[in-house]
């Protein structure tokens, strides 16, 4: 690991590489910035240690912020005198991850290196995990040519190219949200910095705040030593936060302070931290209810909400199926080294007209299932473990209210809830001749959280006042 110092005092200058040598580094000198900038044009080494002097001034680091906005994979660590004014106000400006008073604690300087040394460690290993997964991971997954998937690929480019734009990604569960999140992290210019991904719901919510902002040691009884956490090791590149909807009430107004800042503090912690990252956030929930009902903080999710990209369901993009189907089975059959198995055109128009309630998981799964279990070269319908519901047939469901008590006669073949839910608010919007606020009030929900419904099952008020037109009813009937 690398450390450059850059000191005009030959003997701080001397004194600060010795403890750099001894904490494991290897250093190179610099007396004046110039120098240090001449030498990096295109380079960054992990750790940089500046010292300034008491009459530095914003304008003369000018340099140094120009080329650390480029270099965002170097730590820059400022050691500053006591006398120098707005010292903390530098330190924001340059974008320093640490900094020291001097004469500064050779323990705490060593510290901040092992830090460093730690975060390096993380961060390669995470680069190995994705070289062995790319593959299987990112923009790879992000397959189609529906006209539906080529504007979600768009728009995740045109946001990609921003620096720190925040976005939220929202779809039913197996639409691939974490593959998108990845693949608007990879063509961005962050590409090279870290992705991390955080289940917002597999974490309890009294162990987020730590796992997001790290802790010194003593914070609580078992925190035994500093801990970076997660929003510092993506500094420089990007965090998916998934399911962000599930975030603790409380810990939404410190990431709504982290959004504002820019800065972190960990648990315990006296110092603020400058952190790049771009926050990319994803849920299956309607956050727009959750607004409305208090659930969840208005201003966090305008912040989060700049640019939203919605992941269509697979049954709306059918196209895709067959395309995706088809690269899984090859991907499979490297993988599983079961030479080149492939669907039989019987087994692709069956995949084609199956549902997919569990999007692109579910059919990623199958696949996986199919080339496993083949004996042969041909996969053919037979061999699937699903059926397709029949062309034209028609499922009745009708509902009706008897004493105050919803009583639903469900047809022998059951129903799917997402059918059921679509159905009836297709009923109501009927029933209330395509008036949306109408169509609210019956089902005894908001406006907007009606209208996420409808974007939610591709239902369209066009559309249906033309088929009300037409005479044309959906097969659902509801009674009073």
């Amino acid at each position: 690991m690398k450390a450059d110092i850059i000191c005009s005092d030959e003997e701080l200058l001397r004194t600060l590489s010795i403890e750099c040598e001894e904490s494991g580094w290897t250093v190179s000198r610099f007396s004046e910035p110039d120098d240090f900038l001449s030498a990096h044009k295109d380079e960054s080494p992990p750790a940089v240690i500046l010292v300034l002097g008491s009459g530095t001034t914003e304008d003369g680091l000018a340099p140094m912020k120009a080329w650390h906005e480029e270099q965002r994979s170097s730590q820059l660590v400022l050691l500053m005198p006591q006398d120098l004014p707005g010292g903390d106000r530098l330190a924001l400006h340059l974008g320093a991850r640490h900094s020291l008073w001097l004469p500064h604690d050779s323990g705490d300087l060593r510290r901040i290196l092992a830090g460093i040394a730690e975060g390096l460690g993380r961060r390669r290993i995470d680069e190995a995990v994705r070289e062995r997964q790319q593959e299987w991971d990112g923009a790879h997954d992000i397959l189609g040519t529906s006209r539906a998937i080529a504007g979600v690929m768009s728009l995740a480019a045109k946001v990609a190219s921003s620096e720190t734009t925040s976005v939220m990604i929202t779809g039913e569960n197996g639409t691939g949200k974490g593959s998108l999140a990845q693949a608007i992290h990879r063509m961005s210019s962050r590409a090279q910095g870290p992705f991390i991904e955080v289940n917002c719901a597999a974490i309890p919510s009294g162990l987020l705040e730590s796992e997001f902002f790290g802790y010194e040691k003593g914070a609580f009884t078992d925190a035994k030593q500093r801990k970076m956490g997660l929003f510092e090791c993506a500094d420089g590149g990007s965090i998916f936060l998934d399911e962000v909807g599930e975030i603790d009430y409380n810990l939404q107004a410190k990431l709504l302070k982290f959004l504002d800042s820019r800065t972190i503090r960990r648990i315990s912690g006296t110092q603020f931290l400058p952190v790049d990252v771009r926050i990319i956030a994803a849920t299956n929930r309607d956050l727009h209810g959750d607004v409305q009902a208090g659930r969840f903080r208005a201003d966090l999710f305008y912040r989060l909400n700049v640019v939203e990209i919605e992941l269509p369901p697979l049954r709306e993009r059918a196209e895709d199926i067959r395309p995706i189907a088809v690269e899984y089975a090859k991907r499979f059959s490297r993988r599983l080294k079961k030479g080149d198995v492939r669907f039989a055109e019987d087994a692709l128009e069956l995949l084609e007209r199956y549902p997919w309630p569990g999007n692109i998981r579910e059919l990623i799964n199958l696949v996986e299932r199919a080339v496993l279990l083949s004996t042969s070269e041909e996969i053919h319908a037979g061999d699937l473990p699903i059926a397709a519901p029949e062309i034209g047939g028609e499922t009745i469901c009708h509902l009706r209210k008897e004493s105050g008590t919803i009583r639903i006669d469900l047809p022998p073949e059951g129903i799917k809830l997402d059918e059921l839910e679509r159905s009836l608010i297709v009923s109501t919007l009927v029933r209330a001749e395509g008036n949306i606020t109408r169509a609210a009030d019956l089902l005894g929900i908001e406006r907007g959280t009606l209208r996420y419904k409808m974007k939610k099952h591709g239902i369209s008020v066009r559309e249906l006042k033309e088929k009300l037109k037409n005479g044309e009813y959906e097969p659902v009937s509801v009674t009073d």
